[in-house]
C-alpha cells in the first residue's frame, strides 16, 4: 500500500490502519518513514490489546493543598483525579492517540527534552508545580488528558477539538513566561498594576548563567548544574521577581564564530530549567552579549525577541520603576544604528515621565555596566562607549535612579557616581578568576588573561557560582550576593547581622570567597 509522506505519526497511523489486525507491534516501524509505531500498536483492536486505565498513583499520593485549582490553565481537581484512578476509568483511545500526535507534530523536535512537555502538560491540567510531576511518563500524560477532555474538562463541545484548542493554549504557556515582555512594558508588571508604593520588596538578580562557557560549547552540564540549584534557592526565597540579566547561553548566534545549533541547544536547556521555577515569580530577562551577539543585527533582534520578549522595555513592582536598556547598542551599533536611535528616544521619554512621577526607587538594568570602576574610565571590552554612557547617566541620575544592576564582567564589581550605585554582579554560571582590580581588567580592549586571571581560570561550582538579593525599604536599597552553597533559608535572612548559615566556618568560607570575587553585600539610602 502506498502511503503519502506527511507528519511522521499521522502516516504511521495510516499504516496502522492499512495492517491486519494483530499484525502491529511493539516493535513495528512504518515503512514509509522507517519511525517506530510502538504507541500506535494499541490502536488497533486484537485480542492482545487490553483497554487503557488511568494509573498516576505518583500523582494521587500528592497532597490536596499542592493542588490549585485557581492556577490558569487548570483543569482537573485532586478529587477528580483520585475519583478516576479509583474507578479504574478507561481511557478514551481516540483522543488518547489524538495527543500522541499532536505532540509529534507541534513538540517532537522543539524541545530537546520532550519529557518536559509532558510534565508541563500535567502541572498545567492539574494546577501543580512542575517538580511535582517529574516521574510521569509520556504515555501517562496521554491518559490524563484523553480523560479530562472526554469529562469536558478541557472545555464544552466536541472533546477532540477542546483537547487541541487547549494543548494549542498549552504550547504558548509553554514558552509565553519567557516572552511576557512586549509592547516596551511587561505583562502583569504596569503602572496601573504595580505603580503605587507598597512597602518593603526583595527580588533576585542571576546574572550570566552562560550555558556552554567553561568548555566552549562542547557541554555545558556544570553551568545548567547550577542554574538548577540557583532556581531551587529561588523557590524556596519566594522573590517578587526574579532578574537575569543576560548572557543566558554562551555559543554565539552570528559573526565569524557563530554556532547556531549549539546556542539554539542552550536556549532550550535554559528554558527548561527556568520552567521549574514557581509560576507565580515573573521572569524579566535583559539581553546580553552572546544573546544578540557582539555586533547585533536586525535579523538577530528579531530572534531574541521571539525566544525572550522586548529587547528594552520598562516595568514596575510594588511602586519601583525598572528600566532594562540593550546596553549592546552602547557596545557596537553600527548594524543597527536606527534600533539604537529608538532606544535612545524611548529612554529619553520614559526619564522625563520618571521626573514628573517621581516614584520612591528607580532602577535601571542592563547586562554591560555603563563603567564599572569610575564614571570617566576609558572604554574596555566591559562598558559602554564613553557619549552614550555620559548621556544616559546623567539621564538616569537627573531622573532619580539610585541603582543599576548588571552582569557580563563574570565577578563582583561596585562603582557610584554621586547617588548613583552601578553594581555589576558575578554570574550564577561560570566566573572568572580574576588576579587584577576591575577597574584594569574591564578598560582593557579584550580581558587579558595571562595577566589577570589565576589557575584555574574558571570557577562553576556551588562554591563560587551565586545570586545577589536586592532589597528596597522606605530608606533606600540593600543588596548582597550569597555563593549558592551559602545562600539564605530566607528573604529576611538575606539582611540579618551575622547571616544565617548553617555554621560559622562555612559563612567565612563564603566570604572569603566573594570577597576575591568582589564586593559582598553594601546598602544606600
Amino acid at each position: 500500500m502506498n502511503i503519502t509522506c506527511r507528519p511522521w505519526a499521522r502516516c504511521c497511523r495510516a499504516f496502522a490502519k492499512a495492517v491486519q489486525p494483530g499484525a502491529l507491534t511493539m516493535d513495528s516501524r512504518c515503512p514509509c518513514t522507517s519511525r517506530p509505531t510502538s504507541y500506535l500498536a494499541t490502536i488497533r483492536p486484537s485480542k492482545r490489546t487490553q483497554p487503557r486505565r488511568l494509573k498516576v498513583v505518583h500523582l494521587a499520593h500528592l497532597p490536596p493543598e499542592d493542588f490549585v485549582e485557581c492556577k490558569e490553565g487548570a483543569a482537573a481537581s485532586h478529587a477528580w483525579l483520585l475519583s478516576a484512578i479509583e474507578e479504574q476509568r478507561h481511557v478514551p483511545i481516540s483522543l488518547w492517540v489524538l495527543y500522541r500526535e499532536w505532540v509529534d507534530d507541534v513538540i517532537d523536535g522543539q524541545v530537546e527534552q520532550v519529557d518536559s512537555w509532558h510534565h508541563f502538560v500535567v502541572a498545567r491540567a492539574l494546577g501543580l508545580n512542575l517538580c511535582k510531576t517529574k516521574e510521569t511518563k509520556p504515555h501517562e500524560a496521554a491518559d490524563l488528558v484523553a480523560l479530562l477532555a472526554e469529562d469536558n474538562k478541557l472545555g464544552h463541545g466536541n472533546p477532540a477539538d477542546s483537547l487541541e484548542a487547549w494543548l494549542d493554549e498549552t504550547r504558548e504557556a509553554f514558552d509565553f513566561r519567557f516572552r511576557k515582555a512586549h509592547h516596551r512594558s511587561f505583562d502583569g508588571l504596569t503602572i496601573a498594576e504595580e505603580g503605587e508604593w507598597q512597602g518593603d520588596l526583595c527580588f533576585v538578580q542571576l546574572a550570566d548563567p552562560q550555558l556552554g562557557m567553561k568548555h566552549g560549547d562542547r557541554s555545558w552540564e556544570e553551568e545548567k548544574a547550577m542554574l538548577s540549584l540557583a532556581v531551587q534557592h529561588v523557590n524556596k526565597l519566594k522573590p517578587r521577581f526574579l532578574l537575569v540579566s543576560g548572557d543566558l547561553t554562551n555559543a554565539w548566534p552570528v559573526g565569524p564564530q557563530a554556532d547556531p545549533a549549539s546556542a539554539a541547544k542552550q536556549v532550550v536547556a535554559v528554558k527548561e530549567v527556568l520552567r521549574e521555577v514557581d509560576s507565580s515569580i515573573p521572569i524579566v530577562f535583559v539581553p546580553g552579549n552572546h544573546d544578540i551577539g557582539q555586533v547585533p543585527t536586525p535579523n538577530e533582534l528579531d530572534l531574541y525577541r521571539s525566544r525572550w520578549g522586548d529587547d528594552y522595555f520598562s516595568f514596575w513592582v510594588g511602586g519601583v520603576y525598572f528600566m532594562v536598556v540593550n546596553s549592546q547598542f552602547y557596545m557596537d551599533s553600527s548594524k543597527t544604528e536606527m534600533q539604537r536611535k529608538d532606544q535612545d528616544a524611548w529612554i529619553e521619554a520614559q526619564f522625563e515621565a520618571l521626573k514628573k512621577r517621581q516614584p520612591k526607587h528607580a532602577v535601571v538594568l542592563s547586562h554591560v555596566p555603563p563603567f564599572i570602576a569610575e564614571p570617566k574610565e576609558p572604554q574596555g571590552w566591559a562598558n559602554w562607549e564613553v557619549e552614550p554612557r555620559e548621556r544616559i547617566v546623567k539621564l538616569a541620575k537627573d531622573a532619580g535612579v539610585r541603582l543599576w544592576l548588571c552582569g557580563h564582567y563574570h565577578g563582583n564589581a561596585i562603582a557610584v557616581d554621586d547617588d548613583l550605585e552601578v553594581v555589576t554582579c558575578a554570574g550564577v554560571g561560570t566566573n572568572i578568576n580574576w588576579t587584577a582590580n576591575p577597574g584594569v581588567v574591564a578598560t582593557s580592549i579584550r580581558p587579558d588573561f595571562e595577566r589577570c586571571v589565576g589557575d584555574p581560570p574558571f570557577f562553576a561550582d556551588a562554591q563560587h557560582s551565586g545570586l545577589r538579593i536586592v532589597r528596597f525599604d522606605e530608606e533606600g536599597h540593600r543588596h548582597s550576593w550569597f555563593v549558592l552553597a551559602d545562600a539564605p533559608p530566607t528573604l529576611l535572612d538575606a539582611f540579618r547581622q551575622g547571616g544565617n548559615s548553617p555554621s560559622r566556618k562555612q559563612k567565612r568560607n563564603s566570604e572569603a570567597i566573594t570577597n576575591r570575587l568582589g564586593l559582598c553585600s553594601t546598602s544606600s539610602g
